[in-house]
């Protein structure tokens, strides 16, 4: 029996306590997250498809991309932790926000970079040059060498998305989210979601997640009540094209929403779009259910 005291489904657990992320804490991130996103269809099953063959391969995934991220400080992790009986804290969630700017300069005159003249400048380049290194010997096996990157390689397809001039630029950006499986279910990570949301709320900005295939029920729950206004996969070429899901939801800034006749008009014409996209590979759980439901 867990030492940790059970509650009632979509109840957070007492002693829950929020916090950010340490250096020391990114190989536990890294292992909660290859349990949590097994069977993502992005990241399980899509860019760790030998994930059963070799289960722990890909904990070097996460890792190398959170390490550099943790250096790069327009990025933050927030973690679940708990504590059990003996003091001892055990990490149950994360969510991964990075703030997307209008350009570097902007990010660091909200406290969200470094100034050119700061040492630690060194440690991001620094940090993914090792990693480059590291990878180069210790080979993660689960992952499909073709898509491994496929994510950033993605990059700069719906740019777009994030228009200033819809209030949209500045953003906190949920990278990703994720819970441990033996503690889903207790609203660990709307607490996760919503810690996020807050932060933007007092920055006066808005906040925005890239949905996985079937979980926009509960971003939209959580309080991206704006979209779908993209896809992650839109744009000719973009490698993430038939990977299914990845609506992208805003939970808009103080002030910022649109006039409700420009807001339905902006995701009409993406449901259209979707629509289309459907024909030619795409698919979405949410649109099915939908359309199922209408």
């Amino acid at each position: 029996m867990s030492s940790y005291q059970s509650q009632t489904p979509s109840t957070p657990p007492l002693h829950l306590t929020i916090r950010s992320a340490r250096l020391i804490d990114h190989w536990a991130i890294a292992r909660l997250n290859t349990r949590a996103f097994f069977e993502d269809i992005l990241f399980g099953k899509t860019i760790h498809p030998q994930r059963y063959q070799y289960p722990n391969d890909s904990n070097q995934y996460w890792l190398s991309r959170n390490l550099v991220s943790h250096f790069d400080y327009a990025h933050v992790f927030l973690l679940a932790c708990l504590r059990d009986e003996q003091g001892r804290e055990k990490i149950v969630g994360q969510a991964h926000w990075s703030r997307i700017g209008l350009n570097d300069d902007e990010n660091r005159r909200t406290g969200w970079g470094l100034r050119w003249w700061d040492p630690r400048q060194v440690l991001k380049p620094l940090v993914s040059q090792l990693i480059r290194l590291a990878n180069l010997f210790w080979t993660n096996r689960a992952a499909d060498p073709e898509r491994e990157g496929i994510v950033e390689r993605s990059y700069g397809y719906i740019d777009h998305v994030w228009d200033p001039v819809k209030s949209r630029c500045p953003s906190l950006y949920l990278e990703s989210m994720a819970v441990d499986p033996q503690w889903q279910g207790r609203g660990i990570g709307k607490l996760l979601v919503q810690r996020g949301i807050s932060m933007a709320e007092k920055e006066g900005i808005s906040a925005s997640v890239i949905s996985a295939d079937g979980k926009e029920g509960f971003y939209q729950k959580c309080g991206f009540e704006t979209g779908p206004v993209g896809r992650s996969g839109e744009g000719q070429g973009n490698p993430l094209f038939e990977v299914p899901g990845g609506l992208v939801f805003f939970h808009d800034a103080p002030g910022g929403k649109l006039d409700p006749r420009e807001q339905t008009k902006e995701v009409a014409e993406v449901m259209a779009q979707l629509k289309k996209d459907m024909e030619h590979g795409w698919s979405s759980i949410w649109l099915k259910e939908r359309d199922e439901g209408s």
